[in-house]
């Protein structure tokens, strides 16, 4: 059985956009207990941060109340499809050394947020 990143409910994808201050974004994504948000300027991801991101940037001596978010962000961050396999998707998961990836839709805008612990969910069930 083939089962479609369409398939799954994608994860809620939060944004904050460039100039937001890590301070501002730490506290969002622990307001919604998110371990990773999007960087969105003018409708379209430019970045992402993720709570790995955060922590090393504090722990390099970051001033999370000064610097902002395209400071950290991973600029241009992979994205999956709503139509890929989530089995491809979680190869490209591995190969790239990630546990999250914004969803897309044919258009390219992002519409959720796919994490490795949701693919080993399905897959899990899938295999079961």
């Amino acid at each position: 059985m083939t089962v479609k990143v369409n398939d799954l409910p994608p994860g809620r994808l939060y944004t904050v956009h460039p100039q937001t201050r890590l301070a501002d974004v730490a506290r969002e994504m622990r307001q919604e207990d998110s371990d990773s948000i999007a960087v969105m300027e003018d409708g379209r991801l430019v970045g992402i941060i993720t709570e790995r991101d955060l922590v090393r940037a504090i722990a390099d001596g970051v001033d999370p109340k000064q610097a902002t978010a395209n400071v950290i962000m991973t600029p241009n961050p992979a994205t999956v499809s709503v139509e890929e396999d989530v089995s491809v998707v979680a190869m490209k998961m591995m190969r790239l050394g990630i546990r999250h990836l914004p969803v897309v839709d044919a258009m390219g805008t992002p519409v959720g947020l796919l994490s490795a612990r949701n693919l080993v969910a399905i897959l899990d069930r899938t295999h079961s």
